[in-house]
């Protein structure tokens, strides 16, 4: 299971030819099943789309994919847990979402495609998450 972070697909949504764009084009296109989302990306995701099209397709590509849901229980306190061993290391994450989005990836199991260092400096800190950077 492939976890796309929003760094990725904002790079595949501007059709940029990079790393991310490509590689993005190829998850979804070979093997759409393997493919997930989780709830933090795709408000990042809505958010960010300049005008109605683009949110539209954003809501419809998302809702294709298999969702990974944020876990209330125990995920926000696991995000806060990161982001403290993270600080702890010397190190800063940018966007404490990245530390749920990251959490979510490692609880799953699901590999977590990123363009962002904010995920290389989180799999230092949480030995369950596999990340691919495309950064």
């Amino acid at each position: 299971m492939e976890l796309i972070d929003t760094s990725a697909w904002v790079e595949y949504l501007r059709d940029t030819d990079s790393r991310a764009c490509n590689e993005v084009d190829r998850l979804w296109h070979d093997d759409p099943g393997a493919v997930a989302t989780t709830e933090p990306v795709i408000m990042e995701l809505l958010a960010g789309a300049n005008d109605d099209r683009l949110f539209e397709r954003v809501e419809k590509m998302m809702n294709g994919l298999q969702l990974l849901s944020v876990d209330a229980s125990v995920d926000y306190r696991d995000a806060a847990i990161a982001y403290r061993a993270v600080r702890r290391g010397g190190r800063t994450v940018r966007k404490t979402i990245h530390c749920l989005i990251a959490v979510v990836a490692a609880r799953t199991g699901a590999t977590l495609v990123h363009r962002d260092r904010d995920f290389d400096v989180l799999a230092e800190a949480l030995p369950d998450l596999r990340v691919r950077s495309l950064v």
